[in-house]
């Protein structure tokens, strides 16, 4: 048992020793009271519904009917129960005899909070009464036998050893229930710390609903990202690797080749050169995702013209598009052009690596289209690129975004390394937006982004 387990016991079983030993006092000095009332007054219903019928009849009627009450009670039923009233001087209405400590004992319990009207003091005018129903003189049975029926005779010993022993067991088993996922979770937590994320404990800990549950869900969440993110980690320096292989090797082969055939220097330091420019491009777009994937937020205090930023994206695909023999087309229904907040230089990354995927993807003759959309209702921007390729299969458009990864319908002759969409995603994320992309009804792709 760990150390919250004991915490938790001896604050329950303490707290719960504390409660049970004021309220057993509290019962006790009850019982007390009403034991030492018994002895003056019957402590019965009857006795109550007696008082109070007497108390009614003097506050509606007066003396004169309370007397009349009184004393019809005594002709008729001198052996039954009789109500007494005793005004402020301590006479009696019926002038019946009440000892002095008899009516000392019963004026005292009123000041007690016994929750039980035997004893009423009621006041009419400048005339006022003590009712209560006396045992001497009166109902001699009463005499006989006690009124409160006593308890069987349990010893002081027993009853406390039982209190003890009672909330022991319950706060134990309320400590166990309490401590016993926070010790899963530590264990699970110590399992991750050295290197197993494959640990969950939602299935351990059961169907209970409360925030240790809540807890025990959020790491299994966490578990789970972080086993997602190995894995692409993992992926991607096997990509990366893939990928410089094949640069590195067209580089040895041209070295060799200059090394064997010097007249062909030329041409080897142009492959060479290629090659070095392929790198370059590569290692910049890894450098860029992974500063995108690091977690560190990029500052995001530049406010951008979507419409300025659009034109110049759109400038530098129709140059490349042009040589391509293919066109770029821009269309904008939005009146005022949006301003927003964010970090210039990766929405202009993130906007031309789709319209550059999208120019290499369109047939040539056809156009690729830019298109930007203002939500008026709910202030939201939406850019759209579409293409008249051959799209891409259902399964594979979510997985696209993702590093290294490239369509099976895309060209085998085109240079990329399926990092442009990745690095396209990332940005748009970090600026709160979303992207997605879905084929279109007639032909080709579309990418859709949403600021």
């Amino acid at each position: 048992m760990g150390r919250l387990f004991w915490k938790i016991l001896l604050t329950f079983w303490l707290t719960l020793l504390v409660a049970g030993g004021v309220t057993g006092i509290a019962v006790w000095v009850h019982h007390n009271n009403l034991q030492a009332m018994e002895k003056e007054v019957i402590v019965r219903p009857s006795s109550i519904l007696a008082v109070k019928a007497a108390a009614n009849t003097f506050l509606y009627g007066g003396t004169a009917a309370l007397r009349n009450m009184l004393q019809e009670q005594k002709d008729e039923a001198p052996e039954e129960l009789q109500i007494y009233a005793v005004d402020a001087n301590g006479k009696e209405l019926l002038e019946r005899a009440v000892s002095d400590d008899t009516l000392q004992r019963v004026r005292a319990s009123l000041g007690q909070n016994l929750k039980l009207p035997i004893v009423r003091q009621v006041q009419a005018g400048t005339e006022n009464y003590l009712l209560f129903a006396p045992l001497a003189g009166q109902y001699p049975q009463f005499q006989q036998e006690r009124r409160l029926s006593p308890p069987r005779h349990i010893s002081a010993s027993t009853l406390i050893i039982s209190g003890i022993a009672a909330s022991f067991l319950s706060s134990f088993f309320l400590a166990w229930y309490f401590s016993q996922p926070i010790n899963i979770l530590r264990k699970a937590f110590r399992v991750a710390a050295e290197g197993d994320l494959s640990q969950r404990v939602t299935p351990i800990i059961g169907s209970r609903r409360d925030e240790i549950a809540d807890l025990g869900n959020d790491f299994d969440n966490m578990a789970t990202k972080l086993q997602t993110l190995m894995a692409s980690q993992r992926r991607l320096l096997h990509d990366i690797s893939h990928e410089l292989r094949s640069p590195l090797a067209r580089l040895q082969t041209s070295i060799g080749l200059a090394h064997q055939q010097p007249e062909k220097v030329a041409s080897s330091l142009a492959r060479i050169e290629h090659e070095a420019e392929r790198l370059d491009t590569l290692v910049g777009e890894v450098l860029t995702l992974s500063r995108l994937e690091s977690g560190v937020p990029q500052p995001l205090d530049e406010y951008i013209d979507i419409l300025e930023l659009a034109d110049a994206v759109i400038d530098d695909a129709r140059f490349e598009a042009n040589a391509l023999s293919r066109q770029v087309v821009f269309q904008c229904d939005v009146e005022n052009s949006p301003i927003i907040q964010g970090h210039g230089e990766l929405l202009y990354r993130a906007l031309e690596n789709v319209v550059r995927n999208a120019i290499h993807h369109t047939p040539e003759g056809t156009a690729v289209t830019l298109a930007i959309h203002q939500n008026s209702a709910n202030a939201r921007l939406q850019i759209t690129v579409d293409d008249q390729g051959t799209g891409v299969p259902e399964e594979e458009l979510a997985s696209i975004f993702e590093p290294f990864q490239r369509s099976s319908n895309a060209n085998p002759s085109r240079s990329g390394y399926g990092l442009g969409l990745a690095i396209a995603r990332r940005a748009v994320e970090s600026h709160g937006g979303t992207i997605r992309a879905m084929n279109r009804a007639d032909r080709g792709l579309r990418v859709e982004i949403i600021l």
